[in-house]
């Protein structure tokens, strides 16, 4: 069924992003300001293992986003919408990222979906400590948690632990550790990244400057293109596009991805 395919096929369309997974609740989100997360800070290291000189990366920062699918013979269909946030804490040495969405009613029907994922991420180093997925897919419903140890090399995900390279990310974090790159025409650049028990090398493309239209208004972007390597199941995903403001906050305006059942995209609503 399509609605199992949208979260990951989302969720790598975002850059390896972010997972835009369609939830229960009917219409649009209403704009309402969002408290700092309050975490049990004393359990994390605050001293950052590397410094990333950056300012792209302002909390808080929401950005909406409408998501259509469409294939073969038929016209992009408005599926509903999603949000990425980027929200301050307790603390100034972390930030979390949250990745939320929604369908319409029409596709609420059918399909059911109400995914959420979060990101703690040390502020100046922009690598995860903690990322925390909850699926409520119809009647499947899991959690998992995934405790990252940067300075040791090591990840637990639920009750396995194994060996990691320093720096890696989570979907989320891997999205916002790009956003601070330099990106430009003709470069690349590798990082590693973790999906629940599985290690895979992310390669990011810039391809092109591009002008583009999206709900949001015209923008400059810059065409990037993240392979994932050895890791069929992601290959299987198809192609993914994402295009970034090409400005020094390289906000995502626009993400296109190929699935099984056609195309997904999320195009860019608001900045707040």
């Amino acid at each position: 069924m399509i609605f199992r395919l949208l979260p990951g096929a989302i969720g790598l369309t975002l850059a390896v992003w972010v997972t835009l997974s369609f939830s229960s609740q009917k219409g649009a989100p209403k704009p309402v300001d969002t408290p700092p997360i309050q975490f049990p800070i004393t359990q994390y290291d605050t001293t950052s293992l590397r410094s990333i000189s950056q300012t792209a990366l302002r909390a808080p920062e929401k950005l909406l986003f409408d998501v259509v699918w469409g294939g073969w013979s038929f016209r992009w269909v408005h599926a509903g919408q999603a949000t990425l946030e980027l929200l301050p804490t307790n603390s100034p040495h972390f930030q979390q990222i949250r990745s939320l969405a929604w369908c319409n009613s029409f596709f609420q029907t059918f399909y059911p979906v109400r995914d959420t994922l979060t990101s703690l991420i040390h502020s100046q180093g922009i690598y995860p400590l903690r990322f925390t997925k909850v699926l409520n897919e119809g009647s499947y419903h899991a959690r998992s948690t995934s405790e990252f140890d940067q300075k040791a090399g090591s990840i637990r995900v639920d009750d396995t632990t194994f060996a990691i390279e320093s720096f890696t990310h989570d979907v989320l974090s891997a999205f916002y550790y790009i956003r601070t790159q330099k990106l430009e025409v003709g470069r690349s650049f590798s990082l590693d990244a973790v999906s629940g028990r599985k290690k895979y090398k992310l390669t990011v493309i810039c391809h092109k400057k591009e002008t583009i239209q999206v709900p949001a208004g015209t923008f400059k972007t810059i065409l990037v293109e993240p392979k994932l390597q050895g890791n069929d199941l992601f290959r299987a995903r198809g192609t993914l596009l994402i295009w970034v403001t090409d400005d020094e906050h390289h906000i995502p305006v626009k993400m296109q991805s190929k699935i099984p059942v056609g195309s997904i995209k999320a195009e860019l609503v608001s900045r707040s």
